[in-house]
């Protein structure tokens, strides 16, 4: 399987191959990885040929992207954005209003903008902490908040609508 991956502005390639010993062979820009994967109740554990193990998790958020959670450090990505796009699901220039919502059970920690601010696409919005770590959920769009459901120290479940942006 072939993913283009955008991580800051910038894409790679990826290839993924399943070994039948169930093992995965992973290239990223021309470099092979054998892992092997295995999943944890927060994710994905991801232990490497030479020893080396990561854990990650992976959780869908508004404007076509993903947050993934590593140790120390939280990226937002966008996978085969060629293929699938981000026609109608958010992006500069998405028409309507834009839900930003919860993209793991979690805790408000702090609510970043008010009812009638102007935003601008992926500026941020709302702090949710899930797993111990701080996610920063910017806004999908730009334009003005319009609602926002939340306040800080609520807790929150996956999916919650935090907040509207038209």
């Amino acid at each position: 399987m072939r993913l283009d991956v955008e991580v800051g502005g910038h894409t790679r390639a990826f290839q993924v191959e399943r070994r039948p010993d169930g093992r995965f062979l992973v290239t990223i820009d021309d470099l092979v990885h054998e892992v092997d994967v295995q999943q944890t109740d927060v994710g994905l554990s991801l232990v490497f040929a030479d020893g080396r193990s990561l854990e990650a998790a992976a959780s869908p958020m508004a404007g076509g992207e993903w947050l993934v959670q590593l140790p120390h450090v939280d990226v937002a990505v966008v996978v085969d954005g060629q293929r699938h796009g981000r026609r109608g699901t958010g992006g500069p220039s998405a028409s309507g209003a834009q839900r930003v919502t919860a993209p793991m059970p979690g805790r408000v920690v702090k609510v970043l903008v008010a009812v009638g601010d102007e935003v601008t696409h992926r500026q941020g919005v709302v702090v949710v902490e899930a797993m111990k770590m701080e996610n920063e959920l910017g806004a999908p769009k730009a334009g003005r908040v319009i609602d926002i459901t939340v306040v800080e120290g609520v807790s929150v479940e996956a999916g919650r609508l935090l907040m509207v942006i038209e």
